[in-house]
Parts: C-alpha cells; sequence; structure tokens
C-alpha cells in the first residue's frame, strides 16, 4: 500500500523518536553544557534563567528564531529577483549578504536559548530535539559559508548554499514545531482549573509538617476531575500552589524547599512559595496560586483567579444581580425567547430533511433557514451574551459553536440541494445546531436566571424587538440576501 504524505513524514517522525542511537551523544552534550554550569555556580544559573526566559515569563527560544527566520527569507527573496532582474543585481546582492550575517547572529541567540531548554528533555523529546539542532545547525553554517562565498565574489555558489540553508531551516522549524505543538515541550503544563471558587477545607493544620509539600486534590466538576494543590508549611504560614510543575507536569508534592521556594524535583525549576513565580528556570511560567486561610484547625483555599479568566463566582454573580434590576419594558423571558426560536429552526430542518430532493421549493427553504440562523447568531451576540456573560462561563464556547454553524451553512449552501451531499451535509447541519442549542438549554439558560427574573424580561423585549426588526427591515433582508447569494455563489 503506498504512504500518503503525511504518514511519510509521521513515518520519519516515528524513526527519529525511536532512535536510541542519539541518546548516548544526546547525555554526552547534556553534561558537556551542564558542567561548566556546575563549576561556574550562581553566575551561570543567572545566565541560564536569561537563557530559559524566566525574569521575562516567556520562553526566549521562540522569540529570537523569527530572527533567522525572517532575515534568511529575505535573502532568499532577494536573490530570487535579482536573479529574474526585478531588481537592480548590486543593490539586492548588498542587502542579501547583510541580512545573511544578521540572521547568522540570531541563530546563534536561537541555538543557545535552544540548547538551555533542551538540557531539560528526556526519551523521544530529546531525540528530536537534538536532529533539531543538527538540522539548524547545518543551515547557519551553510549561511556561513554563502557569506564567505559571496566576499570572495563567487556568488553562483554562494546562492546555492543558501538555498541549501534554507532547505534544512525549514526542516528544522518542522521538527521545532514537532516538539512544540505535538510534544508540548515548552508549553505551559500546570493545570489552570478555577476550582475552588470559594474558600474550601482541604487539610487540618496538624497533618502539615514544616517544609513538607503535602498534595490535596479538589474536584472540578465542569472539567470532571480532580485537581492537585500542593500545600507547605514555612516560617509559620500556609502557602498554597498547583501541584503541577508548569515546566514538564512534574510533581512538586516531591519537591522541597529552597531560599523560600518550591523545586519541582524533575527538572530543579523554583517557584516562590508567596507567588507561585519561576525564580530559576527552565520554567518560565507561575504556578496558579491559591489564597491561604486556616480556620477551626483548617487549612481553607481559594484560587486566585487569572486575569482575562471567565470564571464566574459567587461576588459576580451578586453583583450582576444588583446592577441589572428595573431597566425596561418587560416581555417574555430571553431564554424562553430563544428556547421557541430553536425549536423552530428545529422544525425548519425537519421540513427540509423531509422535502423530496427534486422539489425546487426546498433552495427556498433552505435561504430561509440560513436567514433565521444569521437572525439568530445576531440577536445572541447582541444582547444574551453580553448580558449572560457575568453569570456564564459558557460564551466563548458559543461564540466557537457560532462559527462552526456559519462554516457549515456556507458549505451546504454552496451545493445541489437535489445531490445525496446536501442531505449529508444538512444534516451535518441540523446536528451542529442540536447541539448549540442543546448546550444552551442545558446549562447557560439556567446559569442565566442568576440575573432575576425581571432583567430576563427585559432583555426577552429587546430580543423580540431585533428579531423583528430584522426580519422587517428591508435593508437587513436585502444585506442577509446578498451574503447567502455570495455564499451559493462562490
Amino acid at each position: 500500500m503506498k504512504l500518503s504524505k503525511k504518514s511519510r513524514v509521521d513515518a520519519a517522525m516515528a524513526q527519529i523518536e525511536t532512535a536510541t542511537s542519539l541518546d548516548a551523544p544526546g547525555y554526552a552534550l547534556e553534561t558537556a553544557l551542564a558542567r561548566p554550569a556546575q563549576i561556574i555556580g550562581k553566575p551561570a544559573e543567572k545566565l541560564g534563567a536569561a537563557l530559559h526566559g524566566t525574569p521575562l515569563g516567556h520562553p526566549v527560544h521562540p522569540l529570537v528564531v523569527g530572527i533567522p527566520i525572517g532575515t534568511w527569507t529575505l535573502a532568499l527573496g532577494l536573490d530570487v529577483l535579482a536573479m529574474l532582474g526585478v531588481v537592480k543585481r548590486k543593490g539586492a546582492e548588498q542587502a542579501a549578504q547583510t541580512a545573511l550575517t544578521a540572521g547568522a547572529v540570531g541563530a546563534v541567540a536561537a541555538i543557545a536559548t535552544g540548547l538551555a531548554d533542551w538540557q531539560y528533555t528526556a526519551g523521544r523529546d530529546r531525540r528530536v530535539g537534538l536532529v533539531h539542532a543538527l538540522v539548524n545547525t547545518t543551515a547557519l553554517s551553510l549561511n556561513v559559508a554563502s557569506i564567505a562565498l559571496r566576499r570572495r565574489g563567487r556568488r553562483a555558489e554562494g546562492r546555492l548554499a543558501s538555498i541549501a540553508a534554507y532547505g534544512c531551516m525549514s526542516i528544522g522549524g518542522y521538527l521545532g514545531g514537532h516538539l512544540v505543538y505535538r510534544r508540548r515541550i515548552g508549553v505551559d503544563q500546570a493545570d489552570r482549573s478555577p476550582e475552588p471558587r470559594e474558600f474550601q477545607a482541604v487539610l487540618p493544620l496538624a497533618e502539615l509538617q514544616e517544609d513538607r509539600p503535602r498534595r490535596v486534590d479538589v474536584r472540578d466538576e465542569t472539567a470532571r476531575k480532580e485537581v492537585g494543590i500542593v500545600l507547605v508549611r514555612h516560617g509559620g504560614r500556609v502557602h498554597a500552589m498547583g501541584a503541577r510543575c508548569s515546566h514538564a507536569g512534574g510533581p512538586l508534592e516531591g519537591g522541597w524547599v529552597l531560599d523560600g521556594a518550591l523545586v519541582c524535583p524533575w527538572h530543579g525549576s523554583r517557584y516562590d512559595l508567596e507567588t507561585g513565580q519561576p525564580t530559576t528556570g527552565p520554567s518560565t511560567c507561575p504556578q496558579p496560586s491559591y489564597l491561604v486561610r486556616v480556620r477551626d484547625g483548617m487549612v481553607e483555599i481559594k484560587r486566585e483567579q487569572e486575569p482575562g479568566d471567565d470564571t464566574v463566582t459567587s461576588e459576580q454573580i451578586a453583583q450582576a444581580a444588583v446592577q441589572t434590576r428595573g431597566r425596561g419594558p418587560l416581555g417574555k423571558k430571553a431564554d424562553d425567547v430563544l428556547f421557541e426560536h430553536h425549536q423552530f429552526l428545529r422544525r425548519m430542518f425537519e421540513r427540509i430533511e423531509a422535502m423530496p430532493r427534486e422539489d425546487p421549493q426546498r433552495r427556498d427553504l433552505m435561504r430561509t433557514l440560513a436567514g433565521e440562523l444569521e437572525i439568530h447568531e445576531h440577536i445572541e451576540d447582541k444582547i444574551f451574551y453580553p448580558a449572560v456573560e457575568p453569570v456564564s462561563e459558557d460564551i466563548p464556547i458559543a461564540h466557537a459553536e457560532h462559527r462552526q454553524l456559519a462554516d457549515l451553512l456556507a458549505a451546504t449552501l454552496k451545493l445541489n440541494t437535489a445531490s445525496l451531499e446536501f442531505d449529508e451535509h444538512v444534516k451535518a447541519l441540523h446536528a451542529a445546531l442540536n447541539h448549540h442549542a442543546g448546550s444552551e438549554e442545558g446549562s447557560m439558560f439556567h446559569e442565566a436566571q442568576r440575573l432575576g427574573e425581571t432583567r430576563l424580561r427585559e432583555l426577552g423585549h429587546q430580543m423580540e424587538a431585533m428579531l423583528d426588526n430584522q426580519r422587517t427591515s428591508r435593508f437587513h433582508r436585502s444585506f442577509r440576501d446578498l451574503k447567502i447569494s455570495l455564499m451559493e455563489g462562490l
């Protein structure tokens, strides 16, 4: 059986990941890098933290790799334009050489920061990382050779060396992407659950020993999992942070306290007990932190929510209910308005699915359905979601589902209504609508009740008015018809 391009790439990656012959040179290189740092001590530790990006709060390697990628791409483009005669050859050649030189400097920085991070990998990740480093070092060497050749006037050979270097850089880039997006190297590994939202008793204080980390678990019902939290009693105070190390998922409850920080037993990242911020690398990301208090001999903790979180707390619910009372005329409750429209859309789908394929009215009904779906999305986005956002965490997912519906609708409108493919797409679109509507009815509508009946009726009045306006306004109808026609015809 002939392998597809994708399976060939996967097979190549599997060969690298299982190449145990890379282990010995990999560990030898790690030792060669680590030994000088161990001898130098604190200055090397600070340099290592800088190379990781610990003071920055973000890995440095992804920032600096853009330099060689950008400048070497520019050089390649200038070479091509010069060969085609689009730009002046002499000026383009000088600019290309400058870009290659700048890229070489950036590549040295990329290699240094990459090696600093690579030291703290193992197994298949270390093997892929080693090949990634070798390929990119080859790219750097070829471009250095290209610079030397160009300076000697051997521009044709210099361009060939640059082209070969660009090929190596592309392969290296793929390997780097594999490490990040497939193997999750360098991404935040901590558990960012918002639980517990309110203070929750987790352990008797008497069971917590000085400087002996202790793991406790709290339940996240939304994610249906236990969330690990490590408690540390130090200097007469109790501190709490996420138990899963943000660097590589190490178990912080197995670590130890040093200089007021909790040390990860896997790679030595240290986290400040007060703040959860990393004080030394390889970690660059802070641990989830928790407020701690002791009541009646029990340690109680509460998650400190992070900026930008969509977490709903009891304080937010109370505030939203107070701020949204008695603002305007009343109508049906907002959730009832939406439920009725959900039912209307469901019936339209059923009618389309029941119609004979050759019925010309099938296209007309599909256009009507498309318009109603857009109206539904509009009233939710403009009125319902902004009002419910303070009391529901479902809004981001609902927006994502809107995009899914819009994409499926656009694909369906392009199809012949008499085709089997159209039937399949309509069923998929119907399933997407049922999922979206069912999610709102099963969760968001219940959470919306926290706003109070008066506010929900105000919103319902606004939504009914907008629904009527969207259906009767000549401008809105013409604009929808134009968009639907464009989706059908392109």
